[in-house]
């Protein structure tokens, strides 16, 4: 899937054997190309994955936050939409 963040594409991908929750990488080839991609660990139980992608999505589009503030945002956000009735 492929979303616009911070006014940039990103492309989403859900990996199975991935060790985190999830990850936010934006790396550049040699060639100068400039490649951007949120992976969400598909093992994430329904809630943590709603966190787990808010989160990475607030790191793609604010990568100047820290991570408590990051952390603030997600778990504000998350709640809202849960209690909202929002699942996977």
């Amino acid at each position: 899937m492929r979303v616009r963040l911070g006014g940039h594409p990103f492309t989403i991908r859900l990996v199975p054997n991935l060790k985190d929750h999830g990850s936010c990488e934006v790396s550049t080839s040699k060639s100068g190309r400039v490649r951007r991609i949120i992976r969400l660990a598909s093992w994430n139980r329904p809630r943590a994955m709603l966190g787990t992608a808010i989160h990475e999505a607030i790191h793609a589009s604010r990568p100047d936050l820290s991570e408590s503030e990051v952390l603030a945002l997600e778990a504000d956000i998350a709640r809202l939409l849960w209690r909202m009735g929002y699942r996977r």
